[in-house]
């Protein structure tokens, strides 16, 4: 009697670890997010902005890039596109080319073509 009893409750512990694991494995990768969906979510997330003031040293338009040296004494290359708001400045882009020496905040996002500037607020001379 006691054999059929142990018997009957290991076939019912059997089964629901077999359950139990089956439900598991039904899950794409146990829950768990794979290298492959974890890139992607990176590479869909925005760079963090971030800003700089300081005073415009150099414009490219050519090169559509322009330089800025902080208080500190560092000086940063950014780029500029057609989506870049420039405010402050005569005719935009072409505007801040004739802004050199001006104080200047640049926001910005780091991406993997180096500084690309996303707004540009070219302050008043004093």
């Amino acid at each position: 009697m006691n054999l059929i009893k142990t018997l009957t409750w290991s076939a019912v512990f059997a089964a629901a670890v077999s359950l139990g694991a089956t439900a598991y494995a039904q899950q794409p990768n146990g829950g768990k997010a794979t290298p492959d969906q974890s890139a992607s979510q990176d590479r869909n997330r925005e760079p963090e902005p971030a800003s700089i003031t300081g005073e415009l040293t150099r414009v490219m338009p050519d090169q559509k890039a322009f330089s800025v040296k902080s208080a500190s004494g560092a000086e940063m290359l950014f780029r500029y596109d057609d989506k870049t708001v420039i405010t402050g400045a005569e005719s935009n882009a072409a505007g801040l080319a004739t802004s050199s020496g001006s104080q200047v905040t640049v926001s910005y996002k780091n991406d993997s073509a180096g500084n690309l500037a996303t707004r540009v607020e070219v302050h008043p001379k004093r």
